[in-house]
């Protein structure tokens, strides 16, 4: 879409995220005064993502070459922002706006031993509290007004972006989930196998194993066992039994499915660990 983005317009409703990628530092103050209040008095989004210049990184640059006659690094520049002046207007925003939190960040790392001139790009990542679990200061508003000055945007071009709907029931995701334990605890016997150079027809996986790994999607010893009995395999002496000439092809997308899962979970654990969520308007 084509519009101006100070603007509110019917268009923007039910915005889930806004990424504005080194923007404001091209826009003169009126405007951008503007943005703000479009975007989170009128949007609403549950992300917004800023970038712009790091000031503070400028003179890294000019040890090389001077920086235009502007004083910037781009003629079309408005200002370029220390990182104490980012913040600062980053706290505004959430001062005025108290149903988000943000975090500050960067890209473009720093010379050896100049580490203390920051990213040569900083960002700020403003996410609303709802999304992190925590309570809103203010209800959202269902249906903000329209500043009557606005002009509509235009639609350059439009996707429909696919996404995958999940229609499984239940039983069939328990399933699939025994499969993969199944498949895998099938692995490690056949590695077990090789390191002691012993090779049996079956491995016995205990169903207790089963419950332990699956508990979280409330599976039950009776519901496993029906679906063991429901899908042919054998049941002994409360173990399953597996037989190691099984296809490995039976199982082989589910495991691949839930493998790729859990490494993208992890790294998002992972971030969310290193990220920074505590950013409050300073008293």
């Amino acid at each position: 879409m084509q519009g101006n983005v100070a603007d509110s317009s019917e268009e923007l409703r039910d915005t889930d995220a806004v990424i504005a990628i080194e923007l404001i530092e091209h826009v003169y103050d009126d405007v951008l005064a503007k943005i703000p209040v479009n975007i989170f008095g009128f949007m609403q989004p549950k992300l917004v993502v800023f970038s712009t210049p790091n000031s503070d990184f400028n003179v890294i640059f000019t040890r090389f070459n001077p920086l235009l006659p502007n004083g910037f690094r781009h003629e079309d520049h408005k200002f370029e922002w220390s990182r104490d002046e980012f913040k600062n207007w980053c706290l505004g925003i959430v001062e005025k706006y108290p149903n988000y939190v943000f975090s500050l960040t960067g890209v473009g790392n720093p010379p050896k031993e100049f580490e203390s001139v920051g990213h040569v790009s900083q960002i700020a990542i403003f996410v609303r509290k709802d999304m992190l679990e925590m309570q809103l200061v203010n209800p959202l508003v269902s249906n903000p007004n329209i500043d009557k000055e606005s002009t509509p945007y235009k639609l350059i071009h439009a996707v429909e972006y696919p996404f995958y709907v999940d229609t499984r029931t239940e039983k069939e995701k328990l399933w699939t989930e025994v499969q993969i334990e199944l498949q895998r605890f099938k692995r490690h016997f056949k590695s077990s196998e090789i390191e002691e150079d012993t090779y049996q027809d079956t491995c016995n996986m205990p169903i207790a194993v089963l419950l332990d790994h699956l508990d979280y999607m409330g599976a039950t010893k009776e519901l496993i066992e029906e679906l063991l009995l429901e899908n042919n395999l054998k049941v002994e002496n409360e173990c399953v039994l597996i037989v190691s000439s099984d296809e490995e092809s039976e199982w082989s997308e589910p495991y691949e499915f839930s493998n790729r899962s859990s490494q993208d979970t992890a790294l998002v654990d992972q971030e969310r660990e290193e990220e920074c969520w505590d950013q409050e308007p300073e008293s």
